[in-house]
């Protein structure tokens, strides 16, 4: 009744010595459709999937950095902030590489498009970097004590990017979802 022990009672999984094991089905050789292939080949070099992930992780380090600020913790905050923006820097540089030349960027800001992903990501990325540019600043300027360097007369900007980091920051981490998702889209609608 019980058979717990291998090999014992019905289907225990071994095969019983002596005798072969029997194909009722031939190995299956896959042909599609007038030779041509099922999924075409990406036309994307490296530039595109590190555009992908570098979008992603300043989405992400500018949500992590809005909870870091609102929950009292400035180093987390600082790094977070940071990271965000040398990874949208790093994530613009590598798109405006695949489309081959910067005009191309701003040629997409001329019409917003709901149905193109392309167009509303565009304008996703332009609507957050200001923000996490302002919060990223903040937080260099804080962390090389910039303020001793300016003149006497200067010194107010570091006092106004100061005032304007926590907006700046939370303004990104608002628009952060769309930034670290909206790249999904954009696949689905290209494959």
């Amino acid at each position: 009744t019980g058979g717990g022990g291998r090999g014992k009672g019905k289907g225990g999984g071994r095969r019983k010595k002596g005798r072969a094991e029997e194909l009722m089905v031939p190995d299956a050789t896959f042909t599609s459709y007038y030779g041509r292939q099922v999924v075409k080949a990406t036309p994307w070099e490296a530039d595109i999937p590190f555009y992908l992930f570098a979008g992603g992780l300043a989405g992400g380090s500018s949500l992590l950095g809005a909870g870091a600020d609102l929950s009292g913790r400035p180093h987390l905050r600082r790094n977070a902030r940071i990271t965000a923006v040398l990874a949208l820097s790093a994530s613009g540089l590598a798109l405006v590489h695949d489309l081959g030349r910067p005009e191309r960027f701003y040629n997409m800001l001329r019409v917003f498009k709901p149905t193109s992903p392309m167009s509303v990501g565009t304008w996703i990325l332009t609507a957050y970097a200001p923000g996490a540019v302002v919060a990223g600043a903040a937080e260099v300027a804080r962390l090389l004590d910039v303020e001793r360097f300016l003149p006497g007369r200067l010194r107010f900007l570091t006092t106004l990017l100061d005032w304007a980091a926590r907006p700046g920051g939370l303004a990104a981490a608002m628009i952060a979802p769309g930034v670290a998702s909206y790249t999904a889209v954009l696949l689905t609608d290209t494959s």
